[in-house]
Order: C-alpha cells, then structure tokens, then sequence
C-alpha cells in the first residue's frame, strides 16, 4: 500500500517548506473554507453560533440549510442527504481527515459531536479541483476547536463547562480545559450525552401499546485532546486525538422500526425457537401468534443487542505562509478507526483510513493566486467473522490524486480554473486488483454586476473511486471487481446569483444540473467452478437537478430568514427509494425569526422546517409490511427558543424543539411503515460557562 513512501514524501514536503522560511511579523493563520471561483457553500456555522444552542449533533448544527436532511432516530440511525443524495455519495470531512467506506448498509457513516469544532461549512454538488478526493456530491467540512479559540486575550489557562437537560429522555454533561505556555498550547474536551428511549410525536404508538421509539436511546462521548506549537510566528503544527463513540441497545437494522409490524413467518414455516415457545401461524396472512392467541411484534427480527460505534482519529496538521513563493501551505497526515463492537456476539468489525494531504497557495502574479498540491487516502476493512470460500484478503483501496487551481481576479470577474488527476487502486476480498485514472477539469466565474450584486455559474467535474465492500460483511462474501471496473464520474453545471443591500437584506439562489455516471453497483454471480461471489460494476446513471432560494432580513435587533431547496434525483430513469445512493426529499422550507434585546442580553426565536409531499415510491425491503407503494407525506416541525447572555463568559440557553408535538418521518429515511418516526416535543436547557 506504500504508506511508508506518501508518508515520508509529504513530511519531507513540510520540512522542506519550514526550513524557507523568514518570518518578522506575528499574522494570524484562519480557517477558510472559500467559494473558489462560484457558489457552493451556505449558513457556515461557527463556534459562536453554537454556543447560542442547545444541540448536540450535527442534524441540530444544520437544521436551518434546507438542501441538507438527516434521518430519524440518535447517532447513527440518522442516514444524511445533500439535495437528495444518499450517504455513499458525499462526504463528512474534519480536519481533512475521512473516509469513503460504509461499516453497514443499515448503518449510518458519519460521527461527529459538534462541542468539538469551532466551524461547520457545507460544501454541495460536484466539488472543483481543490476540492480533494472523491468530491462528486458534496461534504459537510469541519475544523475542530484549539486552545487558541478559546483563550482570551492576556488569559493562559482557562476552562470551560456546559450541561443540558432534555425533556424527550436526555442530559449532556462537557468539560474543556484549554493554556497556553510559550510557543505551546494545549487543549483538553470531554463531553458526554446520555439518552434514553425518546417519545414520538403526538399519535406515535407502537405495538407494545406505548409512545417510546424502542432501540433509540443510547449513551455518547466525545474526546479532543489537541497539543499546538507556534514553530515561527506564521507557522504552526498540531497534534490532535479525537474520538466519538456510541453504546447502547441497538438494532441491527438502525433505520427500522420494527415495533410498527407484526412478525410473519417466512413461507409460513416457524422457526424451531418458536415453535418452542408455542407459537402458531395464522393461516393465509403468515402472521405469528403467541400461546395466548396474540399477535406477535416484529421486534425480535431486528436483533436488538449491545452495539459500540467508535471512532478514533489522530492527525497530526501543519499551517504556514509567506514562505518565499509560498503564501499559505497546509498538510496533514491523519489515522481513522471506525469500529463496530457486539460484546455478546464477540464480534468486531474496522475501516482503517489514512490520510494525507499537501496544499500550497502561490500569487504567482498580483492578484492572481495559484492553488496546487496532492491528496493521499488508504482504506482497509477489517471483520472478526470466519472468512467466506473465495475470501482471500482484507479489502483494501489506494486514492491518490494530485491538482492544480488557478483563482484569476479580473474585475469585476473573478475566474477560476483547474485540472485535477485522480487515480485508486481497488484490492478486493476475493482476490485481484483493479487500478484507473482520470482527468477532471473545473470551471467557475463570479461577475460583479453592481456593488451588492454578484452572479456566478461553474462547470465541474469529479470521480469517486469503487468504495469498499461494507466492511461488517466482509469476509462474509468475496467481492471480486469487475473487468471494466472503474470511478464513478459526476459533472455539475450551476448557475446563481448572491444580493446584499446595506447590510440589512442579502438574497441568494441557484439552479443546478447533476449527472453521475458508473454508479457502482454488486450482484451475486456464480464462476465456472460453481463457486459464488459478488461481482462489483459500474451499472447506473443517477441525475439530479433542482434549485436554492434564501433570503435574511436585518432591522435593529429584528432578523428574519428563509430558504428553499428541491431537487429530484432518479437513478436509471426512475426515483429510487436507497437512503445510500439517492432519495426523494420533498421541497423543503426553512424559516427563522428572531429579536435580540441588547439591554437584557437576551435573543428570542423560532425556527421551521416545512417539507412537502414526498409522492409515491415502491418501498425498499424490509420498510414496509407490504410492496404496496408507499407515500412520503409532508410535515412541518417548528422550536422556539432563548438564548440569555447576562455576560461574556455566560451561556444559558433554553429551546422547545418540535414544539406541537408532530408525529412525522424525515424523507431522509427508506420510506414504509417500519422507518423510524421522529423524536416528538423536546424542551431543553443548558448552559455554557468559560472561566
């Protein structure tokens, strides 16, 4: 896999960088997260805007984007969508350390506990070529937090606590402590939720007769321990470890609610565990009764037991400018572990990710910038089960992708320009390799009409390389790659424009058109020798198009804010219900209302999501009781909510989320009757506290 060469080859890079340097002036190094050329970014969340929250994952972070949709239920029940697409499609990127490889096809992929990032950026369609490995949909970005954030000025040591109550079966307790001594600095977080079974909204039963979601709760944590040294007064290194982890009685499948369903008998045969606790079949409906006669739950079909999602990162990051031709560089080098834990079934399964990263900034002619560097990932499944006939090795995948950008300021056009070269090389389990390359080149312009008012429009495109087999089922079956295997190829054309008059009202809109091509796809097949496997192809075309709309409204204390997102992807033709590739989203609205009264510190609001009528689409198996075609209906869901500062270092904030009690299921789920239904009426409180 050649880690050893890429990870010697970028370190040497940084050296090579900081032993140029000549520094004199102190100039602080920030994060940002840029437009590069066109539109593609909206409401960027930062550590301020948080604190003002009573959430505690990113669904709540960015509950005011309309094109951004998480599923129901806590951790990793919540499958996410961008414009509609599915989880496999997009990324979720911190600290420019991630992974492309899902653990488990009823399992969500992305962890993340925003108390430990200072900012959230989304970044939507086809990505241009800065934009780093496999960005043919979007990524959600983020940046955690160091002791620098924190720190006031002339403070050295400090700290920081919050705590929180839910009403819907929730606390959250978090601790930081944060110094500086020197060219060092140091940070330490911890922060921990504890929920249980959540109620649903008003009506929400189940077949056990109570308004508890079952297999909901669960217990989170959340670690950063981060070490930063100013090597010069313009260059910068830190070494960070974080961790989130999720524990609890879980179902197998996470995005299922099989309380909604009675238990059927396959075939109308019991199984020998049942018929030993003397159930029965019910002729013609295949439904299971107890000895008493009753109909029996689906519960027990989803398996639930003790499950541990963990994820470990450590990353070790460099930021440096004005290094000779080099204004800015940044590198990292990270290691992620995603685990997946059943103690009483002695059961493990791993993706291990490395990752590496080497980007460069030059103005190679006043006021023209140059971006260009290398991006480096290394992923390998890794299960505990006894491997399958065919399974000869761990999966393993090598991305390595190298690009060059050029942002040409030509007022009052700026032009940006770019070519980026992808290359993987698959190994799957059972055996073989396969191994592409392709050219991606990108374009953006952004016009200056008039002072306040911007249009812009980009044509990019993006590959993602084959993803990993789902790595719990690994050496269950052998995967074998294709002959014409290859990336999935995505191109996106957006056009839109941006309004601001005097700082009090800002418009903003786009329009976009989607294609990916090769959608990979896995099929059981039999060799000439009888022996079976899954074979991976390119086998789907999706499309998606649709547009954003946003307006926010600035008057004294008074701001008011709303936004639209539609789309419409369909794979192969036809809307598909696979919460992992594409979904359908009903056009959604989003809208916030709020007055700050400065002379008693205190900000009152609301929020709405309003999501129409999803249509039709045949259920996935196992959504629904039967393959009738199932509605999506829309919802509305409104929190109100109060934030007090009565000083600086002082938070206390106070929400009613949900706060009619609606009874709904976010399009982001596989649509039927066995998809989990929201958490209903929720008030919070908590508060933040620096010292």
């Amino acid at each position: 896999m050649h880690k050893p060469l890429v990870l010697s080859a970028l370190a040497l890079a940084v050296s090579a960088a900081v032993s140029a340097q000549e520094t004199t002036t102190l100039e602080a190094i920030n994060v940002n997260i840029g437009q590069e050329g066109a539109k593609n970014k909206t409401n960027v969340v930062d550590m301020e805007t948080l604190s003002k929250r009573t959430d505690t994952d990113l669904r709540g972070a960015l509950r005011e984007e309309p094109s951004i949709n998480f599923g129901g239920g806590n951790g990793t029940s919540q499958w996410l969508t961008i414009r509609g697409i599915g989880q496999d499609q997009v990324d979720l990127k911190v600290d420019n350390v991630y992974s492309d490889t899902q653990m488990f096809h009823h399992q969500g992929r992305f962890m993340l506990d925003p108390s430990l990032v200072k900012i959230v950026s989304v970044q939507k369609g086809t990505g241009s070529a800065s934009a780093g490995i496999g960005a043919t949909a979007g990524s959600i970005v983020a940046k955690t937090i160091s002791a620098s954030d924190l720190l006031q000025e002339g403070q050295n040591l400090g700290g920081k606590i919050n705590a929180g109550y839910s009403s819907n079966k929730g606390q959250q307790l978090g601790l930081t402590v944060y110094g500086k001594q020197g060219a060092f600095d140091g940070l330490i977080a911890g922060d921990f939720n504890n929920r249980k079974d959540y109620k649903g909204g008003h009506g929400y039963h189940n077949l056990l007769g109570n308004d508890k979601v079952l297999n909901s709760g669960l217990k989170q944590r959340g670690y950063l321990g981060k070490i930063g040294v100013d090597i010069t007064s313009e260059q910068c290194l830190d070494l960070s470890f974080r961790q989130e982890r999720d524990s609890g009685v879980r179902a197998l499948r996470e995005e299922f609610d099989f309380s909604q369903t009675f238990l059927s008998a396959r075939g109308g045969r019991l199984t020998p565990a049942q018929r030993q606790q003397g159930y029965t079949v019910e002729p013609g409906t295949n439904l299971v009764k107890d000895r008493n006669g009753n109909y029996v739950s689906n519960i027990e079909n989803n398996q639930p037991r003790y499950r541990i999602a963990t994820q470990n990162t450590t990353n070790l990051e460099y930021e440096g400018r004005n290094m000779g031709f080099i204004d800015k560089a940044t590198a990292n080098l990270g290691r992620m572990t995603i685990k997946r834990d059943e103690p009483d079934e002695k059961a493990h399964h791993e993706i291990e990710t490395y990752n590496g990263n080497f980007n460069l900034e030059s103005a190679f002619t006043t006021p023209h910038v140059f971006k260009y560097g290398v991006n480096w990932r290394y992923q390998e499944g890794k299960s505990s089960g006894a491997r399958a006939a065919g399974v000869v090795r761990n999966q393993n995948k090598t991305d390595l992708g190298f690009y060059g950008e050029a942002i040409w300021n030509l007022n009052p056009v700026t032009l940006t320009t770019g070519l980026r070269y992808d290359h993987f090389n698959y190994k799957p389990s059972g055996g073989g390799s396969k191994s592409s390359g392709k050219l991606n080149p990108s374009i953006g312009i952004i016009y200056d009409v008039i002072p306040g008012l911007s249009l812009n429009a980009s044509h990019n495109y993006a590959s993602r390389s084959p993803r990993l087999y789902e790595a719990m089922l690994g050496n269950g079956r052998a995967v074998r790659a294709d002959s014409g295997l290859k990336a999935e190829h995505a191109r996106n054309t957006e056009i839109g424009f941006d309004y601001e008059w005097n700082d009090a009202l800002t418009l903003e809109g786009s329009y976009f058109w989607q294609t990916t091509k090769g959608i990979i796809g896995t099929a059981t097949e039999t060799d000439a020798r009888g022996a079976t496997y899954r074979r991976m192809f390119n086998g789907g075309k999706l499309k998606n198009s649709g547009y954003e709309l946003g307006a926010t409204y600035r008057w004294q204390g008074l701001k008011l804010g709303a936004g639209v997102a539609y789309s419409k992807p369909k794979l192969d033709g036809a809307v598909a219900d696979n919460n992992y590739t594409a979904i359908p989203v009903g056009r959604t609205w989003t809208t916030r209302a709020s007055y700050t009264f400065d002379n008693i510190h205190t900000e009152i609001g609301w929020r709405g999501r309003f999501v129409q009528n999803g249509g039709y689409t045949n259920p996935s198996r196992g959504s629904s009781g039967s393959d009738a075609r199932v509605e999506r209906p829309g919802y509305g869901v409104s929190d109100f909510y109060v934030n007090w500062e009565p000083q600086k270092n002082l938070n206390v904030n106070f929400s009613v989320n949900n706060a009619f009690d609606k009874n709904y299921r976010s399009h982001s789920q596989r649509a039927g009757s066995s998809t989990l239904a929201e958490a209903g009426r929720d008030v919070r409180l908590n508060f933040k506290y620096s010292f």
